[in-house]
């Protein structure tokens, strides 16, 4: 059995635990067509099976642009 000194040892390493904390931007698809502005509705189901079914559907918006 080999015995090592204190100093021969390796340093044990600190761990250290980093957290960042972001802010989910909240986004939406848009689009225009003779002067009505869209915005896609994504909207679940769930079936009886446990499978998530996803549909899309686009519903128009009061919008006035601003200049």
């Amino acid at each position: 059995m080999i015995l090592y000194k204190k100093e021969m040892l390796p340093k044990p390493q600190m761990k250290t635990k980093v957290i960042l904390r972001t802010k989910k931007i909240d986004t939406n698809y848009v689009f225009s067509e003779n002067n009505q502005v869209y915005l896609k509705r994504k909207s679940s189901i769930k079936p009886t099976n446990s499978n998530t079914l996803y549909t899309e559907e686009w519903f128009p918006i009061s919008f006035c642009w601003k200049s």
